[in-house]
Parts: C-alpha cells; sequence; structure tokens
C-alpha cells in the first residue's frame, strides 16, 4: 500500500511486482512460511530437499504398431501432502473415440497409480464434453466442483467440471 507525498509517509508493506532482486529474499521467505504456517503445500524443511525426491508422475500410452492412438498423463506434484494424489490428462485420437481405448486407459492408469500408493486421482473436462464426462464417471470420478469461464475455446468461455476418483 502507498499513498502521495501530501498523504504522508506510505503506512504498511510497500505493494509491488518482484523482480530478479528479490529471488533471495523471496526464498526465504517462503522458508519462514512453511515453518509458521501449516496452510502452505511444502511441509517444514521440505523446499531444501526437494531436488532429491523421485518423482511419482507416469504417462500410459494405447498403441496400434508404432502409431500412439491415446495416452494419459499423470502428474504428481513433489510435495509431501499431495504426493497421494496424480493430475490426469487424457487424449484420444478422434479415430479411436468409442472404441474402448479411454476405457482401457483409465483402468490401466487407475491399476499403475494403486501400484504406486496413489489415493486420489483428479481432472478436468469441458462440461459440454459428454462423451468424455460419460467414461469418467463410468470409471467411478465424480463432479466436485464446477470451474466457471476456466477456459477460453474458439474466442468463447468454457466451464469446466473438477471432477475426482478415490482409490
Amino acid at each position: 500500500m502507498t499513498t502521495s507525498a501530501e498523504d504522508g509517509p506510505p503506512r504498511g508493506p510497500h505493494i509491488r511486482l518482484a523482480g530478479a532482486d528479490d529471488d533471495g529474499p523471496l526464498l526465504e521467505l517462503r522458508m519462514a512460511l512453511d515453518h509458521e504456517t501449516r496452510f502452505m503445500m511444502l511441509e517444514p524443511g521440505e523446499r531444501e530437499r526437494r531436488e532429491a525426491l523421485p518423482s511419482l508422475s507416469f504417462r500410459v500410452v494405447a498403441a496400434e504398431g508404432r502409431r500412439l492412438v491415446g495416452y494419459v498423463g499423470v502428474a504428481v506434484l513433489p510435495y509431501a501432502r499431495a504426493w497421494h494424489r496424480g493430475q490426469l490428462v487424457v487424449g484420444v485420437r478422434a479415430s479411436h473415440t468409442g472404441r474402448g481405448v479411454g476405457r482401457a486407459l483409465l483402468d490401466a492408469t487407475v491399476r499403475q497409480a494403486r501400484e504406486r500408493d496413489l489415493r486420489r486421482l483428479e481432472l478436468t473436462v469441458m462440461t459440454h464434453n459428454r462423451a468424455a464426462l460419460a467414461l469418467y464417471t463410468r470409471c467411478g470420478f465424480q463432479v466436485e466442483g464446477l470451474r466457471r469461464a476456466a477456459l477460453r475455446v474458439d474466442g468463447a468461455d468454457v466451464d469446466e467440471y473438477y471432477m475426482g476418483l478415490l482409490l
């Protein structure tokens, strides 16, 4: 917060965009917050250990010969508080929709997630993508929320459902 010269000296902190000179102080602030509150993503001391953490992320693909026709990417955040959940991105070629490829990919993804001790999978789907919504629901995902105007597609706002599956 700032004030003009005629208002007197500024009250409270000066708010500004961070610059390159703030990298060190910002790291120090983040490390302090990790210890001061339980509402941040990282636990105390975890920020210093992050480089040594194994990645739990993985991908599952569907192939016909050497040609890939579908995939599921599972991103797992490298933070102890989020190691149990994977964020999915699912894609199947238009030529292979309605042929069981998506279901087979999701079944394999769930098996792999369980082997990696994940306890939750989550994804987003455009609300008008009825085929994908039906597939995810058949696979056990539940709509947990609506993200209004989450995307812009062809110049139009598009809503998404946020969906989750507890393993």
